[in-house]
């Protein structure tokens, strides 16, 4: 119990600024301290992401800005970002992220081009995230990934930050209790937040996987344990979640909690894990 417990107590989400506006503010003690990562999306502009991080202090969450750094324009845009977010609104979190585009927009080709550019302020900023790859990533060697995750970590706490992993969206438990034993040999020994998809459709999360260039297919969820009956079938991760409980009692993986990627609805998604955790 006490690892349910933390595991969900210290559940964080991801959330678009359009999903935070349609969060009902009626049920604003479901986000009561929740640490929300608010995305950074082509189609969503600064402002929109500063009036989320509005929204959610008014329910009372946590906002921690995403920040993508090949889609930051300018060193100035970045310090204009971070002073709205921080000094104007109070915001202690932060997650940091290399981006999508192939060109960069700006000056930074990846995370820790922000993070030893002195951008980062610790009296401003107490929590950073960055991203963990238990599948690997489509365009960058395994192992430049581990040289990267350990330079971070230790660049990010040699400065005075806490830090946070957030593992990109994985259906295979194997593969991700196997990448948090390896980051733990490797004398990492910071949070580690596992990503869950929040239920939907077989096809929802498909699409959602490629956008995350996690590589899936019907037959692939089968293999992993994901029930399923045709592409329309509605499915969850409570199968997923009893092999990470079990997993987590019978290894020893250190600090774990839970990411969820709310699959369109912020609001369903919450509802969904506040019943299976009340359902266990």
């Amino acid at each position: 119990m006490e690892i349910r417990s933390q595991l969900f107590e210290g559940c964080s989400l991801e959330a678009t600024a359009k999903d935070v506006f349609a969060f009902p503010h009626a049920q604003a003690t479901m986000l009561q301290g929740v640490p929300v990562n608010i995305a950074f999306i082509g189609n969503e502009t600064f402002d929109d992401r500063l009036n989320a991080i509005d929204s959610l202090l008014t329910l009372g969450a946590s906002p921690r800005p995403i920040i993508s750094a090949r889609r930051i324009a300018s060193r100035e845009e970045l310090g204009s970002v971070l002073a709205r977010s921080t000094e104007e609104r109070g915001v202690r979190e932060v997650f940091l992220v290399g981006g999508d585009p192939s060109t960069p927009k700006g000056p930074f080709t990846d995370s820790m081009d922000i993070i030893k550019g002195d951008f980062l302020i610790p009296k401003a900023i107490e929590t950073v995230g960055i991203t963990g790859y238990p599948e690997g990533h489509p365009h960058i060697e395994d192992e430049v990934l581990w040289t990267y995750l350990k330079l971070k970590v230790n660049t990010l706490l040699a400065l005075g930050f806490k830090v946070e992993i957030t593992t990109q969206l994985s259906f295979d438990i194997n593969t991700v209790v196997t990448w948090i034993e390896r980051v733990r040999s490797e004398g990492i020994h910071v949070p580690i937040r596992v990503g869950i998809p929040s239920p939907t459709s077989v096809e929802g999360i498909i699409n959602f996987a490629r956008i995350c260039r996690v590589r899936t297919s019907v037959n692939l969820l089968q293999r992993f344990g994901w029930q399923l009956t045709s592409i329309l079938t509605r499915v969850g991760p409570d199968r997923f979640l009893d092999s990470l409980f079990l997993e987590t009692l019978r290894r020893d993986l250190g600090d774990i909690r839970l990411h969820i990627f709310p699959l369109g609805n912020l609001f369903k998604a919450l509802t969904w894990f506040q019943e299976y955790e009340c359902g266990k």
